[in-house]
């Protein structure tokens, strides 16, 4: 083969690898962009889901606490400072054990005689935390928000 042939081939290939990456290249770019937006997402609501049980904790230490609904929501957006726009609530209830298990008002947790032969109500904190989640893109086709609402509750000890 002579040389003028296969310069001429060679010049004939050149652009293809610069117009390979110019469609490849935003492909790329919004898979990188997904992938940071999803493990966003997800440390968002795991931060979420902790500072809910931090209050949850908090109300659950003891029957003082229990009914400190705005101390316990302080502790969930305490706990979720690295994140903008965190609302918070805080109740409890008060159960009967039992099959099915009765509602009883928490001002009688402290009678024994309040649930018969089961002994002294179970006392409960619930804690709710949300946040919305902001993409950095706008994709098309998804959502540009996400609602995020963790709960946690425990039993009062």
């Amino acid at each position: 083969m002579s040389r003028t042939i296969w310069w001429s081939r060679l010049r004939d290939h050149r652009g293809g690898a610069m117009l390979e990456f110019a469609v490849t290249f935003p492909l790329l770019v919004l898979l990188c962009l997904g992938t940071m937006d999803f493990g966003r997402l997800f440390f968002h609501g795991v931060t979420i889901a902790n500072a809910a049980a931090t209050g949850a904790f908090y109300g659950a230490q003891n029957n003082v606490n229990f009914s400190n609904y705005s101390v316990m929501a302080d502790r969930v957006t305490e706990d979720a400072k690295n994140l903008d726009d965190v609302t918070a609530s805080a109740t409890s209830f008060c159960e009967c054990p039992g099959s099915p298990p009765t509602d009883i008002s928490c001002s009688e947790a402290t009678n024994r005689q309040a649930c018969g032969d089961y002994g002294y109500p179970r006392a409960y904190v619930r804690t709710t935390a949300t946040h919305t989640f902001q993409t950095i893109v706008n994709y098309p086709g998804i959502t540009h928000e996400v609602k995020l609402d963790r709960n946690a509750f425990m039993r009062v000890q």
